[in-house]
């Protein structure tokens, strides 16, 4: 009887516990799922709950907006340079390319089947690259002087010796291949003023296979103004290339230009342009500022993830805890 009464009192005592026990763990469950269910409510629905204003989304809208606009004004501003590039291009093949057409042949943009032809395609590239600042309608300048035309380089490549009759099929050549370049500043007045033939030692065209002639052109894109952004420096490495490895009677004329933006050394300009600029450089720190408010709030959003995890195993834990506990107790 006396055992009876202890089971009776233990169970009694536990059920008091359990009693107890029951409504905290109910109200941490519920407080739990109505922060689970807040957490994943959409922003207008947690203004409806809370009155929560919804400024995460506010600022995720406001940086879509801004992040977008800059992304307009550099695609713009890209597209400039590139068209810079292009007509500079363009505009260099018809300078320097005697004959040019405007449109390329196939890969390479035109091409001479005479030894004169030849003679008069180097000279004019020459004679055009010495009367640039005359001829050219751009903001072009030589590499390190307005008046400096020493820039220029011509480099010959050709089988070292050799003689040739193709009437008695007769060929004596020395395929070893020489190169011969021509960096003298006189030589382009030379050029200009006797025979290309006496002034180039020269070109023997069957022992020929190519002669590159190289310069360096600097120029300013204007253009960047009309769109109230600073002018842009470039640097024009172009090259013409006579290629005759075939050795087929037809010489084809490569021109390939490679344009590097650079930094201009000294500029003054007066006007708006100056405004413009400082108007970019306050919406560029918005964008900075907002990228790093947003960069806070969701991180603050994974922290709150994260807790909201946590309590949620914890009390899960606690709760199975508790039901193992009472189906000990029966």
């Amino acid at each position: 009887a006396e055992g009876l009464k202890q089971i009776k009192g233990s169970s009694s005592s536990h059920s008091a516990q359990r009693m107890m026990a029951q409504p905290d763990s109910d109200l941490e469950e519920d407080a739990l799922k109505e922060d689970l269910k807040f957490y994943f409510m959409n922003p207008c629905e947690k203004y409806r709950a809370r009155r929560q204003i919804p400024w995460k989304l506010g600022l995720q809208i406001l940086k879509i907006v801004m992040v977008t606009t800059q992304l307009i004004l550099f695609g713009l501003s890209n597209q400039l340079v590139v068209s810079f590039k292009e007509e500079n291009t363009i505009a260099f093949k018809h300078l320097f390319l005697k004959g040019y057409s405007g449109v390329d042949e196939d890969d390479y943009s035109c091409s001479v089947y005479t030894q004169q032809d030849v003679y008069d395609s180097i000279l004019f590239a020459i004679n055009q690259y010495c009367q640039l600042k005359n001829i050219s309608l751009g903001t072009l300048g030589y590499e390190q002087d307005e008046d400096d035309v020493s820039g220029l380089q011509i480099c010959k490549q050709q089988y070292k010796k050799g003689t040739m009759l193709p009437s008695n099929a007769t060929l004596n050549i020395d395929i070893a291949i020489e190169t011969v370049s021509f960096e003298d500043p006189s030589i382009h007045m030379k050029i200009m003023e006797s025979n290309v033939c006496n002034s180039l030692p020269l070109f023997l065209l069957f022992r020929l296979i190519q002669v590159e002639i190289s310069f360096q052109l600097k120029g300013i894109d204007l253009q960047t103004i009309h769109a109230r952004e600073l002018p842009d420096c470039y640097a024009f490495q172009n090259t013409i290339t006579f290629n005759n490895r075939a050795h087929s009677g037809k010489i084809k004329i490569y021109f390939d230009s490679d344009a590097d933006i650079q930094e201009c050394k000294d500029w003054h300009i007066s006007g708006s342009i100056q405004k413009n600029t400082q108007y970019i450089l306050v919406f560029d720190g918005f964008v900075i500022v907002s990228c790093f408010a947003s960069l806070i709030l969701c991180t603050r959003s994974i922290i709150l993830a994260l807790k909201l995890q946590k309590v949620s195993i914890t009390l899960s834990a606690f709760s199975l805890c508790l039901c193992f506990h009472l189906l000990s107790i029966f």
